[in-house]
């Protein structure tokens, strides 16, 4: 156990598997109290007993992103259950079919636009920081945390709605950031590239300049837990990178499968 996030309160979306689950697994690990968020009960109790058993503090709460009344539930029995909020990530992300939309634009249904707006901008972010927001304002060394994509910064094929999508929480995060200055809240958004589900698994790739693997869950915690501490406290407003150099190498978005 460490103690860099002792004291703050994380309220994590989408944490009960892949780069959720180890950002509130490293959170709670670095001191911080965690509100594991999801669908599934099931996998939700297990990250809260995987925390409990290092040592730290965590309680589950059934999510659904795409419900305004489900978001502003969970803000207000989390910070019911641990007295504060000081850290908000917005991570989770469309699930189901809504999830593997892959289309030309022109063969987009609006509701299809519509649905992934929905979980990925307008609950996921929009919602989650409104509700948040007075619990944060009234904290010490509060932020926000968006978790991004790098389809946010370059083109892919069949992507154009996810990556619209992303490239408003790139927007909205300094949004976020200048009206938080007011409130003593930052915002911060992690721009994330290929990862794998799950830190066991293994993934290799090179040329281009990239690094020789695929991203891990936890290159993208360690970034997350650093956003969140106080040794960031001068950081607000950044689009923090974490892609093994995808970002740099335009040249080969289209061979890519990036998160």
């Amino acid at each position: 156990m460490g103690n860099r996030l002792d004291g703050k309160v994380a309220l994590i979306s989408g944490s009960t598997r892949g780069i959720g689950r180890s950002m509130a697994e490293h959170f709670a690990s670095e001191g911080a109290n965690v509100a594991v968020t999801g669908r599934t009960v099931e996998r939700g109790e297990k990250v809260v007993a995987r925390i409990r058993e290092i040592g730290g503090e965590a309680e589950f709460f059934e999510l659904d992103v795409t419900s305004e009344e489900s978001i502003r539930n969970v803000v207000e029995a989390t910070v019911a259950r641990f007295g504060s909020l000081t850290t908000l990530v917005n991570n989770a992300a469309p699930t189901g079919a809504v999830a593997t939309t892959i289309k030309p634009l022109h063969d987009y249904s609006t509701e299809e636009w519509d649905a992934i707006m929905l979980g990925t901008l307008t609950g996921n972010v929009f919602w989650s920081s409104k509700y948040a927001w007075p619990h944060l304002a009234a904290a010490q060394g509060a932020s926000i945390i968006n978790i991004s994509s790098g389809q946010s910064l370059a083109g892919f094929k069949g992507f154009s709605a996810y990556a619209a999508a992303k490239g408003g929480v790139n927007s909205l995060t300094r949004s976020l950031a200048a009206e938080g200055s007011v409130d003593g809240i930052r915002a911060n958004c992690i721009v994330v590239g290929r990862v794998v589900a799950s830190r066991g698994d293994a993934g290799v790739h090179t040329g281009g300049g990239r690094l020789t693997r695929i991203g891990n869950p936890m290159d993208i915690a360690y970034a997350a837990t650093w956003l969140a501490s106080d040794e960031a406290a001068f950081a607000t407003g950044t689009l923090v990178t974490v892609d093994g150099g995808f970002s740099i190498n335009g040249d080969q978005a289209a061979e890519a499968d990036v998160s």
